[in-house]
């Protein structure tokens, strides 16, 4: 489902599930933490918990604060040990060069921590290319709460309709919808409410279609030299 826009002129991306292939990550280390605490959570649950940083996911899971200290400490050294492990979903470094070459302000909004992102950005050498981070432990809200995209755009003083974003998650389409912003959304196969395929501009089943299309709409489909993907 899609339908042509109007001329784009920033896109803001989600991490996890979007730009990186980590999400299989994401839920086996949420699951495996809680697992001690708790009767180990299914791929759905730890799906809704997500929103925030990490802390915030673990306690949905957890139903409260007991335990957090101990399966937050647990996540991190495990997210830590092998996040490096993780890759670019095909096309993501071409397309992320590509705008920022064209001179296409890119925004990250994420609810990855701070220093857990910067880190990620610094090793795939995309820390240059992205002018604007909102991070999950940056604001007192989370997605779906808006108000990290939207700052985003207030920083670029674009009007709401100039701007793209795309992500994978529930909460990414609740928050675009709520902030009023044109959305890619990428549903990896999975079955998504319908009401929260109201508001996109683009519905896609993954990364790499999702990057075509943003290609197309914001640069006209026209490929600009890139280095190697990897």
């Amino acid at each position: 489902m899609s339908r042509r826009p109007p001329s784009y002129r920033g896109v803001v991306f989600d991490l996890d599930g979007t730009l990186l292939d980590s999400m299989p990550l994401v839920l086996e280390g949420m699951a495996m933490v809680v697992e001690s605490f708790r009767p180990r959570p299914n791929r759905a649950e730890v799906m809704d918990s997500l929103g925030g940083p990490s802390s915030a996911c673990l306690r949905r899971l957890l139903g409260g604060r007991k335990h957090l200290a101990a399966a937050l400490a647990a996540y991190t050294r495990f997210f830590s040990e092998h996040d490096r492990t993780t890759r670019l979903f095909r096309g993501a470094r071409r397309l992320v060069r590509e705008l920022h070459s064209a001179g296409i302000p890119l925004g990250l909004w994420t609810g990855r921590e701070r220093s857990l992102t910067e880190v990620r950005l610094h090793s795939l050498a995309l820390q240059d290319c992205f002018d604007v981070l909102i991070c999950g432990d940056d604001l007192d809200s989370h997605k779906p709460d808006p108000e990290g995209l939207l700052r985003i755009v207030r920083r670029w003083d674009l009007p709401r309709a100039a701007v793209l974003f795309a992500g994978d998650s529930d909460q990414d389409f609740a928050g675009a919808r709520a902030a009023g912003v044109p959305l890619v959304a990428i549903h990896h196969d999975r079955k998504i409410a319908a009401g929260l395929l109201k508001h996109p501009i683009a519905v896609v089943a993954t990364p790499p279609e999702a990057f075509a299309w943003i290609r197309t709409a914001v640069l006209g489909g026209k490929r600009r030299p890139a280095s190697t993907e990897h």
